[in-house]
């Protein structure tokens, strides 16, 4: 395995392949329904058959290994990306997963916005809230324009939509801050908003 230190001004390229990369956030867990690890599967096997890679944390516990093993059965590429603080507690996925390491977690995120064409968002815990917010918030500044699903597993994230629409009708954002996003009932209907996210270019 391809195991290579970065820092944050670094400036790498993209997964290799023809296809788009797709940075999938989500939990080192599998929460409470096997729908979720189901939906990670479905995301995953979306993602090799468009012929994208995939961008993701790196480890192989819950729903990230779920979605990356997934990739990896479908033909396509994992790329991961992990603090080192984090390699003694979480496995790699596979000998083919290649693997960058950072010294903290505010370079593994600036990595994923740089390698990644979208971002989906699977069920996942604070650290997956951290990403989404991330993402949101640059997307918000234009530093990126880059398509944001979050993938809406049994209500998951009805809560997080509800909270966006709040902060718009308390006055603490704009209306544009729910244009930052999709959210799609289900991991069918999350890939065909990528796929629409990202022109229809993919095969």
């Amino acid at each position: 395995m391809d195991k290579t230190s970065q820092t944050q001004t670094a400036s790498p390229d993209q997964p290799a392949g023809s296809g788009p990369a797709i940075c999938v956030f989500s939990g080192s867990s599998h929460g409470d329904n096997p729908a979720f690890a189901a939906a990670a599967r479905t995301v995953g096997a979306g993602i090799a058959a468009m012929g994208g890679s995939l961008v993701f944390g790196g480890g192989g516990l819950g729903l990230m290994g779920e979605t990356a093993r997934a990739v990896l059965a479908g033909g396509g590429e994992v790329q991961g990306i992990m603090p080192a603080f984090l390699q003694a507690l979480e496995p790699d996925v596979s000998p083919q997963e290649k693997l960058i390491v950072t010294p903290h977690m505010q370079e593994r995120k600036t990595l994923m916005l740089q390698m990644s064409d979208a971002f989906i968002v699977l069920p996942g815990g604070l650290g997956t809230y951290d990403e989404f917010f991330e993402v949101a918030t640059e997307a918000q500044l234009g530093v990126h324009s880059k398509p944001i699903i979050v993938v809406n597993v049994e209500g998951y994230f009805d809560a997080l939509d509800t909270m966006m629409r709040a902060m718009v009708s308390r006055g603490f954002a704009k209306p544009m801050i729910l244009d930052l996003y999709h959210l799609a009932d289900g991991p069918d209907a999350a890939l065909m908003a990528l796929q629409e996210g990202l022109g229809g270019s993919v095969k």
